[in-house]
């Protein structure tokens, strides 16, 4: 957040080394763009005409909420890690940037597999079929193996990119006669790009995000139940990247509490889980809230209606009573009128937008019935 137009630059830099920081690619000026709708502003210009000493700056679950949508899905990884204050992630790859196997490579793994479904590089597409394959899978898996630049991520086209001339980047195929004839095939087709000696791979026909998320949620349930196999450690982390990638904020915390289900520390399986619902709603994070009941209940469905009916009682405690101070008398003669508000917030529990604006208008109901 900021309230001066120099803070705003820091923001604005600050964001752009992040995702530096993760082998994004995403100018400065979008980044500034993004940090002045945060805040409130249309676009950049706007921020720099009409912000004041005398504004005041944006809530700040409203400014995180817009920052994440003004944003590409790339981007808003790294955003989430950075707003819930996560530590940096074990030791990177020598060379690749230090986020680079958490925020890039789902994506370089989704992408990879559905080109694989691309006509011009499938078996069996005509003459020249295994070189074409070459030239798209050489930079994206370093085929030729030994060092090799990380390949960055476009945030906001999918397309990764190569710095270098040909001879660098097709030490061998560039002496296949068909090398010129090949290339050429695939930029007509919109599989690779080259220009100002760099090298985009386009992104292929299907759903790159649906892909992505889809391996990330298997992965997911895959360490959810896994147990003696790998250090704790590993698997909270593993747990962690995959609902980072299907797009969940303070996925550690979620991700602790779905490993520790079943913890003896508890008096019940869920007990972690309800321990940090209680702490998501007095925090005001009714989104995440929603989020993680409804991830708790996918992963571990033996207790998804106890975890469901508990919900209720974790919004009128910490969120109605600690977070907003509503009188408890003035909430208990709204939950006379209103006998059904358990079964709404449940039923609102899928969708956590709509979650957030129930909660919401039940609190303005509150007061104004008190009023």
């Amino acid at each position: 957040m900021y309230s001066t137009l120099e803070g705003a630059k820091k923001s604005a830099k600050s964001l752009h080394r992040l995702f530096d920081e993760s082998g994004l690619i995403y100018p400065l000026s979008k980044c500034q763009l993004a940090i002045a709708k945060a805040g409130g502003f249309q676009h950049w210009h706007d921020l720099e005409s009409n912000l004041s000493a005398a504004r005041q700056p944006a809530a700040a679950e409203a400014y995180r909420r817009r920052l994440i949508a003004a944003l590409p899905e790339p981007c808003r990884n790294p955003v989430r890690a950075w707003f819930a204050d996560e530590p940096p992630p074990d030791p990177p790859i020598e060379g690749y940037p230090a986020r680079w196997y958490r925020d890039v490579y789902p994506y370089l793994a989704a992408v990879t597999k559905l080109h694989r479904r691309t006509p011009l590089l499938r078996p069996g597409s005509g003459r020249g079929q295994q070189l074409r394959e070459l030239l798209v899978y050489e930079l994206l898996l370093n085929l030729k193996g030994g060092a090799q630049p990380p390949p960055r991520l476009e945030a906001d086209t999918l397309a990764f990119c190569f710095r270098g001339d040909l001879e660098a980047l097709y030490p061998e195929q560039i002496r296949h006669p068909d090398f010129e004839r090949e290339l050429a095939r695939l930029v007509e087709a919109k599989i690779l790009d080259w220009r100002f000696g760099m090298m985009r791979v386009l992104p292929p026909a299907g759903d790159v995000e649906a892909e992505m998320r889809e391996r990330k949620a298997g992965m997911a349930q895959y360490w959810t139940e896994t147990s003696g196999e790998a250090g704790d450690h590993e698997r909270l982390m593993a747990i962690r990247e995959a609902l980072a990638a299907i797009g969940v904020n303070h996925a550690l915390r979620i991700a602790g509490a779905i490993a520790e289900q079943g913890s003896d520390a508890y008096t019940t399986p869920s007990g972690a889980m309800l321990d940090l619902l209680s702490r998501l709603a007095a925090e005001g994070e009714l989104e995440t809230f929603a989020r993680a009941v409804d991830l708790a209940a996918k992963i571990h469905p033996q207790n998804a209606a106890f975890v469901r009916g508990k919900a209720p009682a974790k919004i009128a405690s910490n969120y109605f009573g600690a977070r907003l101070k509503l009188p408890l008398q003035d909430f208990t003669a709204w939950t006379n009128e209103n006998p059904d508000w358990p079964d709404r917030l449940i039923d609102d529990l899928s969708s956590p937008d709509l979650f957030r604006r129930t909660v919401d208008t039940m609190a303005e109901q509150v007061r104004g019935a008190a009023a």
